[in-house]
């Protein structure tokens, strides 16, 4: 039960995560600079600025090399292509954190489950079961108590946190029933009411929780208004094979043919998969990037406390992750897997409002794994037709910030006395395209405005120097893709901060 407990916080969390903006003036400072570019929008668009001029001067490819004096910091560039839209014109919209309509879900519903599907009613924790948890609890702090590993401070909280749990679960034995009273049966794709408990309180939002008879086809969905701390998302998986949460691919253009035939289907079949979804589902998503993907399967550790088991991997990639974009007017909108998440927290925390996230997994059965977060709901036009920056405007930016940012980032992280760290970023995508920057630091409202992004790998290497590191091996940390190393305003020539998302 516990790690049934534990899976499903995990889960909630992926669509969930909470962050903290540090000061209101800092909102204010950034209302003020959404409003200018609003009204920059608006005017109309000087020559040479349309997206019909800036895509005739535009070059196909660009290049870029850069090495900082101490050898720290390389930035290429080899012969990236640029992409733009094939469009005359490129709009500004207001948007907001969406929910998920009943009419998505429903057809999502249809596409999986063509002979309908089942939820389950009652419950299978049981006075017996229960009494199985406490003992387990009671088990496991008493290896905390002798674990000298463990820091006494850490220690302390790991058995009162146990402790907690026990005595909920000394609680619901009170209400439990003696037997399971858990039963399978049919249901529809309309939604129910279902309770969050947040940290703030409880929560009520809309939501869909299915499964196939067999239980191996699952689809999960809760749409919440943008004014909830709780945020929607939609989640089709299927278990019994292997597991994709929490994977990091390789792109594929990096893999081998060889590695590719190891999944047992081509891309371009994989894709198919992907293409029949969008189409049959009418959504209006576009492939931005497809990734070879490990998965795992898990050997349960009946012995071990706390621990749900061993991850257990293949020799070679099992499936292609497809990562999907947001299309508005027949232009995509930003991906990135960057997450917000800082450090310290004060008194105005909420809930972080994180960028769509649409990506489905492939098998070569079809889609084993299907998820989208943080929904992207369009509202009304600012202006259909928005003047923008030329690319050499834009990669004279990027040439002068991307040195600046990436320093900054390696004095985060600055050499201690048994290691050096050197970070290399490596351009392989550019692309005009439409990107959210909220209203403020605490509303999960703003603008889906024009915006040259450059993606691509960014890897911090440390070296440890000779004697020194106990022997540790040096290591390369590459962040998850898509990666944007740098966004540039297409409108103004700002550089939007990815992380904060203004």
């Amino acid at each position: 039960m516990k790690q049934k407990i534990v899976c499903l916080l995990a889960a909630a969390a992926c669509f969930s995560m909470t962050a903290c903006e540090k000061t209101p003036d800092k909102s204010l400072v950034t209302q003020k600079n959404i409003d200018r570019l609003e009204e920059a929008a608006k005017e109309k668009p000087e020559d040479g600025s349309t997206l019909k001029d800036i895509i005739e001067t535009t070059t196909d490819t660009y290049s870029f090399n850069y090495e900082s004096d101490d050898k720290k910091i390389k930035i290429t560039a080899d012969n990236v292509q640029v992409t733009l839209p094939t469009k005359d014109t490129i709009p500004m919209y207001h948007v907001k954190c969406g929910g998920i309509s009943q009419e998505v879900t429903d057809k999502v519903y249809d596409y999986f489950f063509p002979d309908g599907a089942y939820s389950t009613t009652g419950t299978d924790v049981t006075k017996e079961a229960l009494d199985k948890e406490i003992m387990s609890l009671k088990q496991y702090i008493a290896t905390v108590k002798d674990d000298t590993q463990m820091s006494e401070e850490e220690r302390e909280e790991t058995i009162q946190q146990n402790e907690d749990l026990i005595q909920k679960c000394e609680e619901d034995k009170k209400t439990a029933p003696d037997e399971s009273t858990l039963k399978t049966v049919p249901k529809d794709s309309t939604y129910v009411d279902q309770e969050w408990q947040t940290l703030g309180g409880t929560e009520m939002v809309k939501g869909l929780t299915v499964s196939s008879e067999d239980s191996k086809r699952s689809l999960n969905v809760v749409s919440a208004d943008d004014d909830s701390s709780i945020t929607s998302f939609l989640r089709y998986s299927v278990t019994g094979g292997y597991n994709y949460s929490g994977q990091q691919g390789v792109p594929a253009r990096s893999c081998s043919e060889e590695e590719k035939q190891q999944i047992g289907i081509s891309e371009e079949d994989a894709r198919k998969y992907v293409d029949d979804f969008v189409q049959k589902t009418g959504m209006d998503w576009k492939i931005h990037d497809t990734l070879c993907i490990r998965g795992f399967t898990v050997r349960e550790n009946e012995d071990t406390y706390g621990d749900s088991g061993d991850m257990i991997y293949p020799g070679h990639d099992t499936a292609y992750k497809f990562i999907l974009a947001h299309s508005v007017d027949g232009i995509q909108s930003a991906v990135t897997s960057s997450y917000y998440l800082p450090d310290e927290c004060d008194d105005d925390a909420y809930i972080t409002w994180l960028y769509e996230q649409i990506s489905v997994v492939v098998e070569p059965d079809g889609i084993v794994d299907l998820e989208w977060g943080y929904p992207l709901e369009v509202e009304d036009s600012v202006s259909d037709n928005v003047g923008i920056i030329s690319f050499d405007q834009a990669k004279d930016i990027f040439e002068q910030m991307m040195p600046l940012t990436t320093k900054g980032d390696l004095e985060e992280r600055s050499d201690d006395e048994n290691s050096q760290v050197s970070i290399t970023a490596d351009v392989s995508d550019i692309r005009l395209g439409l990107m959210r920057v909220r209203s403020s630091g605490t509303e999960k409202s703003g603008l889906l405005t024009p915006v040259w992004i450059f993606y691509g790998d960014y890897t911090q290497s440390v070296h440890f120097l000779p004697g020194k590191g106990d022997g540790q091996e040096d290591y390369d940390n590459t962040q998850e893709q898509p990666w944007i190393l740098l966004a540039v305003n297409a409108v103004d020539g700002s550089v939007i901060d990815v992380t904060a998302g203004y």
